[in-house]
């Protein structure tokens, strides 16, 4: 009996000490640790690892879902000796500067960019455009081909702490050349707005930031044509086959715009269900003649037509 106690002994102590040393080694690389019960103190912004012969704790910077490279004041004890993480800064794969136009007037912010996963907001600024490898483009530009890009403004930034609602995560740029006049942005962290906001480097936050907006349709509505309904002849005759016949669907004071066939009934504007939204669905003639959207706007999003100048027929 001794004998087999002895030998548990030695089988729990062989795991404790391996689970330790693979979640030490875990954590050292920028890794949230495995073998052990995690616990989050959202207030102190605290998470807690509890192993078998060990503890760990990290500062989180948004979200205890983030990697450890994202967070702060990461320690590790084990039993009563304190043992140094080494810092795993996480590695930045675009190297870009941002500048600014700073306004002269600050009213309610503007919606520069959303997609189905986040909202990005500026206030107080008339232009903010990422600089990369000497070429200057417009946030939003820049955002179509690099959905990460507020996480990388993130780790340039410094986190100052949480706004009085204990949820809204406050950053500062810490780094003199990464801004030319320098950032401050906010990152709401309620049910349904994960919104972010971005500002000069002494913006205060507003009334209206992390609010829930319903402002996103022109950003995220998609175009959706079902499929054209096939007529079948009855059994024993020859499928016809019929000249698509061009359809004019829309005009304005200088242009029509047609389709080569007849189907503006078959097209959709799409407003896709997020952020506790249900999805919407309008016909393409009650949008445009609503201005829910514009011929500009249907062409980036692929929609495909001819343009006819009017003093041109």
């Amino acid at each position: 009996m001794l004998k087999l106690i002895r030998n548990l002994l030695i089988i729990v102590i062989l795991f404790g000490v391996g689970t330790a040393g693979v979640d030490y080694v875990r954590m050292t690389t920028g890794n949230v640790p495995l073998f052990n019960i995690s616990s989050y103190q959202s207030k102190e912004r605290l998470q807690s690892y509890r192993g078998l012969f060990y503890q760990g704790s990290r500062r989180v910077t948004v979200s205890p879902d983030e990697p450890l490279v994202d967070s702060s004041e990461i320690t590790f004890t084990v039993l009563f000796w304190n043992i140094n993480v080494p810092r795993s800064y996480k590695e930045v794969q675009e190297e870009f500067t941002i500048e600014t136009k700073e306004s002269s007037e600050c009213s309610n912010s503007k919606l520069v960019y959303a997609d189905l996963n986040i909202k990005v907001y500026t206030y107080c600024l008339d232009e903010i455009n990422i600089v990369k490898d000497q070429k200057t483009l417009p946030l939003y530009d820049y955002m179509q081909e690099h959905k990460d890009l507020i996480e990388d403004i993130d780790y340039h930034m410094g986190y100052t702490g949480l706004y009085t609602d204990n949820k809204t995560v406050m950053l500062k740029t810490r780094e003199d050349n990464f801004s030319n006049n320098g950032l401050s942005m906010f990152r709401c962290n309620n049910t349904n707005v994960n919104d972010v906001y971005i500002g000069p480097i002494g913006m205060k936050f507003q009334n209206d930031f992390c609010t829930y907006k319903d402002d996103d349709f022109k950003f995220i509505f998609t175009i959706e044509e079902t499929p054209k309904e096939e007529v079948k002849p009855p059994e024993g005759e020859a499928q016809v086959v019929e000249e698509p016949q061009k359809e004019i669907f829309y005009e304005d004071s200088e242009y029509q715009y047609e389709f080569d066939e007849a189907k503006s009934n078959r097209i959709f504007i799409v407003s896709p269900a997020v952020r506790g939204k249900e999805e919407k669905k309008i016909s393409l003639k009650e949008a445009l003649n609503y201005n829910l959207v514009t011929m500009d706007e249907l062409e980036s999003k692929g929609l495909k037509f001819n343009k006819i100048e009017k003093n041109k027929q």
